[in-house]
């Protein structure tokens, strides 16, 4: 009785390349969640820095901080505009 022996073909199948060049559609669906993902946390760090930044800047007037450091003033409500702005569309408990 003879044993049959499986033996690996040398030849490459061309039928489904190892690394294709273009993105599937499940790649970009896949990109594009993540992108979606990233976009909704810098929004939701802006939206919830420009809540809390004024607190500081409150408190820094206060103190006497902002005479003593006005550059650094001003810096704070620069980002707390760029932060209210970036953060405008984030819908907190989303």
């Amino acid at each position: 009785m003879g044993v049959a022996v499986h033996r690996p073909s040398t030849e490459m199948s061309s039928a489904t390349p190892s690394h294709p060049d273009v993105l599937t559609t499940d790649d970009r669906s896949i990109a594009a969640a993540l992108i979606d993902r990233f976009v909704y946390g810098v929004r939701a760090t802006a939206f919830w820095s420009a809540a809390v930044l004024p607190l500081f800047v409150i408190v820094g007037l206060a103190t006497g901080a902002g005479s003593q450091y006005p550059s650094l003033l001003v810096a704070a409500l620069v980002f707390n505009v760029v932060c209210a702005v970036v953060g405008h569309s984030h819908t907190p408990g989303r």
